[in-house]
C-alpha cells in the first residue's frame, strides 16, 4: 500500500477529511508507530496537533495500526498479488 492509499484508507476509516488524514500520516511517519513504545508519544502528538481528546487520539491510532496490520497480512498471504 502506498502513502496515498494509506491516507485514503485513514480518511475513510476515521471520518476525517484528506487534509487531516495527511496530518495524521505525518505524525505516524515521524515516529516508528509499529512499536508499542511509541504509542504514548504518537497519542500525545495527535492530541496536540489535532486538538482532540485522548480517547479520539487512541481511536485514530488503533485504526492506523489495523490498516497496516491488514495490509501486512494480505501481503503475507498473497505475496505476488498486485495492489494498485
Amino acid at each position: 500500500m502506498n502513502k496515498t492509499k494509506f491516507i485514503e484508507e485513514l480518511s475513510n476509516n476515521t471520518g476525517y477529511d484528506i487534509e487531516t488524514a495527511k496530518k495524521i500520516n505525518d505524525i505516524f511517519e515521524s515516529n516508528f508507530f509499529i512499536s508499542k513504545k511509541s504509542k504514548p508519544k504518537i497519542i500525545f502528538e495527535l492530541i496536540n496537533n489535532l486538538d482532540i481528546e485522548e480517547q479520539e487520539a487512541d481511536r485514530i491510532y488503533n485504526i492506523a495500526i489495523k490498516i497496516v496490520n491488514t495490509e501486512l497480512k494480505d501481503k503475507l498471504i498473497h505475496p505476488f498479488k498486485s495492489r494498485d
